[in-house]
């Protein structure tokens, strides 16, 4: 590979040198064919763009619609993550919570009966 691009820098010194050395003999014809070169170097150059453009379009399209597909599916997870979360409410969280709030009751109002009969009655 290393030597490929050897030869390729050598063949393009040669061509620069060959180019030098031919505009010395036939500078005005050299100087048409190279204007030629760089118009068709300018049309493949924008060409090329035009194709890089239409490429972005498409990926920007593909894009659009995965992100239309993932938002899709992240609806879906929040719908049964909500759904989980109401059941786990609804059948956990709220009987524990009146299990524990009845007790509380029940243990107030048994202190309330006991309380009297255990105070101390500090030094009078």
């Amino acid at each position: 590979m290393g030597g490929k691009v050897v030869l390729g820098g050598i063949a393009l010194v040669v061509v620069i040198i060959a180019l030098i050395v031919a505009s010395f003999f036939i500078g005005t014809q050299l100087v048409d064919i190279m204007l030629i070169l760089t118009a068709l170097m300018a049309l493949i150059a924008f060409a090329l763009l035009g194709y890089a453009a239409l490429q972005i379009v498409g990926l920007v399209k593909e894009v659009r619609g995965e992100m239309g597909t993932l938002v899709g599916t992240a609806r879906e997870t929040m719908t049964e993550v909500q759904g989980t979360a109401r059941f786990i409410s609804d059948n956990v969280v709220q009987p524990v919570s009146q299990a524990v709030s009845l007790m509380s009751a029940a243990r107030a109002t048994a202190r309330s009966f006991t309380e009297p009969l255990y105070k101390r009655r500090g030094p009078s």
